[in-house]
């Protein structure tokens, strides 16, 4: 089974593969990044080169000004607290589609939940992690969408889960382009699984929606699904929901497969419960005899491929 994947827009930190715009003057080398970028639609940015900030540049940091995040240079003594804000209204208020961020973490401006905060602007040690200034805006404004850190990028369960956020979103943005309650139909209908996976209650909402009994007009289903799909997706679905949809898959098969194979399946559902395997095993089963067997409801379901193959296994 091979699908077409529409490209998901994602904002990157620019330091991130694309430019040598560190406060330190370097680029990081990302493989994935590289890997992504035939796939994704990217919007490299830099908010600290934005703001007009050089690179490379004295550190800046976060500090606490009546217990609101301030932005300071101490080198310089410059307070860029609302250069910054201002950078990411007018740079986030641009923004006519986007699916997912990667960011920079550790950094002052980009980190989703790991900058350092410091008491005082003067203070020598930090006293708690959090978003950098830009970061807490784009989560603030768009944090239904995917995130995600170059260190997330090397986690296997946080990548993926990213991948199959931006892909599955960019997905239905085609649906609302396409303007069709009976794509939406056919857009719910293959992604059952996978959204069985992460909440079976509002994978039924969804479905209640896309069925649309009240008779709405697309554009208020849509957004009624859109709602939903967005909750749906912030779930990080759990091994039980996982091994509840393939038994569910298991079903559309059962007829075709002998007894000894729906028993090595049903084995190898109950060691990925326990986490003695991964999720790929009971997966590549259920795929080979979907292939061999043929089952039109099966092949289109984009639990087996909700990203490019091209994009799994290790980052590098």
């Amino acid at each position: 089974m091979s699908r077409a994947f529409p490209k998901p827009v994602v904002v990157v930190s620019k330091c991130l593969e694309f430019e040598a715009c560190r406060y330190n003057g370097e680029r990081i080398s990302s493989s994935f990044i590289e890997r992504l970028k035939p796939h994704v639609r990217f919007r490299p940015v830099c908010p600290e080169v934005e703001i007009g900030l050089g690179t490379p540049r004295d550190p800046i940091r976060i500090y606490l000004q009546d217990e609101q995040k301030a932005l300071y240079q101490p080198s310089t003594c410059k307070h860029l607290t609302r250069k910054m804000n201002a950078f990411a209204e007018k740079f986030l208020g641009s923004l006519e589609e986007v699916d997912g961020f990667i960011l920079k973490a550790k950094s002052p401006s980009c980190a989703i939940d790991d900058a350092k905060i410091f008491p005082t602007a003067a203070s020598a040690n930090h006293t708690a992690l959090g978003a950098g200034l830009f970061a807490g805006a784009a989560l603030e404004r768009f944090g239904a969408r995917a995130f995600v850190d170059e260190a997330g990028l090397n986690e296997p369960d946080a990548r993926s889960t990213f991948l199959t956020k931006i892909f599955t979103l960019a997905a239905f943005r085609e649906v609302k382009i396409q303007g069709s309650m009976n794509g939406l139909v056919r857009y719910h209908a293959e992604n059952k699984l996978l959204f069985m996976a992460c909440h079976q209650e509002t994978m039924r909402e969804m479905g209640r929606i896309a069925a649309n009994h009240e008779k709405h007009a697309f554009g208020e289903a849509a957004a009624l699904y859109e709602d939903a799909l967005f909750r749906l997706l912030a779930r990080t679905p759990s091994r039980a929901s996982y091994v509840n949809a393939l038994a569910h898959a298991l079903g559309h098969l059962s007829e075709k497969i002998s007894g000894e194979e729906k028993k090595r399946l049903l084995d190898a559902l109950e060691e990925y419960r326990a986490g003695k395997i991964l999720l790929d095993g009971p997966l590549d089963m259920l795929e080979d005899w979907t292939t061999r067997f043929g089952s039109e409801y099966l092949e289109k379901q984009t639990l087996f491929e909700p990203y490019p193959r091209v994009l799994g296994g290790n980052p590098d």
